[in-house]
């Protein structure tokens, strides 16, 4: 079965997003195919634009995987779709056309990029979209028109701390960036990494990078909260997507670890949350409304209740749409336990409203 993937990547595509240049590369992937027609195989499938503007152009990299085609577009409109089509014109696989602008995660990106004097057009720095995700904690990857022109405009906004992988954490948190990370010292924070090919963006909701007393950038204690759950849970994210197992990997996109981290006042507490439910917005009035679990074991001394069970279920929210709410409105339910095995416990089921929630 033939479909796309981006190159840069390794991503499976299933829509191309544009920037304002209206450009896109893709690779299809078609087993049993050559580039030329044959007697035992079947000739290549062709790629067009259809139902909008775009040409399509077939490229010759210089070590090809067998049965594999390089395609570059130009003048790409909103709307379109790119076909591989057989001999026959049958559909063989397509991608629909979508505008970067319109990605609610793009949004968010460059709104951060715009707030504490940035005034940064992310537009202006992207040839082609490689990959978007509606997850913030993904982001977008591109190929940027010039990385050295990128690199200047986010240090030259000051607000941006250099990865420094001579440092213990430092190399850890960087691990998963290709080519060179920066990362704004706020939270929610802008990750940023810039190679010659590849750059990416998204936004980190535990923040570790913090301003010290004497205008010097230190981590702060959220670290381990960040390389737990914005790190190594995600890293085999695109890997799962990659192998054909996207349902894996949006299973995965739901757990979160739990640490001592500032959302809950570094309390001595280890566990796990299972968040299902779209984004932190969604209540009754906008669907399936977000739903998460909480299952936490308090290690800290003279704690009564060590093992700690909360459900919780967003009956209303308000807000800035896309972060977390001003307020929340939720159905909770909380369950306590001296020991594993709940043989002595406390429970309790309610309303509660909170402002500043996540």
């Amino acid at each position: 079965m033939a479909s796309f993937y981006n190159l840069e990547t390794g991503e499976p595509l299933t829509a191309m997003y544009i920037s304002s240049s209206r450009k896109g590369r893709a690779v299809l992937k078609a087993p049993g195919w050559t580039g030329t027609s044959m007697m035992s195989m079947p000739r290549r499938p062709e790629v067009v634009v259809a139902n909008g503007s775009g040409q399509a152009t077939l490229e010759s990299p210089l070590n090809p995987k067998a049965g594999e085609f390089y395609w570059t577009f130009t003048g790409l409109s909103p709307g379109a779709s790119i076909l591989a089509l057989d001999s026959k014109s049958s559909v063989l696989a397509e991608l629909r056309i979508r505008p970067l602008n319109d990605l609610a995660t793009y949004k968010e990106i460059s709104k951060r990029f715009n707030k504490r004097g940035m005034k940064i057009d992310l537009d202006s720095h992207i040839d082609y979209v490689c990959y978007a995700s509606e997850i913030v904690g993904e982001g977008v990857a591109f190929r940027p028109k010039s990385a050295a022109d990128f690199k200047a405009a986010i240090t030259d906004t000051q607000l941006f701390h250099h990865d420094d992988r001579s440092d213990h954490f430092g190399k850890l948190a960087a691990s998963a960036t290709i080519g060179e990370g920066y990362r704004e010292v706020s939270t929610p924070s802008l990750h940023v990494a810039i190679s010659a090919t590849l750059a990416s963006v998204h936004i980190d909701s535990y923040a570790f990078m913090l301003w010290g007393p004497n205008g010097e950038a230190v981590i702060g204690p959220d670290v381990g909260q960040h390389i737990f759950d914005e790190l190594l849970f995600r890293m085999p994210m695109p890997w799962l997507r990659r192998k054909g197992l996207p349902f894996l990997a949006s299973v995965l996109q739901a757990l979160h670890p739990v640490l001592p981290n500032s959302t809950n006042r570094y309390s001595p507490i280890a566990g796990l949350r299972i968040a299902v439910g779209g984004k932190p917005t969604r209540d009754l009035r906008s669907g399936a409304p977000r739903f998460t679990f909480e299952s936490t074991y308090n290690f800290g001394r003279g704690t009564p209740n060590r093992f700690n069970h909360e459900a919780t279920l967003r009956l209303l929210a308000g807000g800035d749409p896309n972060r977390n709410p001003d307020w929340v409105l939720s159905l909770r339910g909380q369950l306590s336990c001296r020991d594993a095995l709940c043989r002595d416990h406390q429970e309790s089921v309610g309303l509660v409203f909170k402002v500043g929630g996540n």
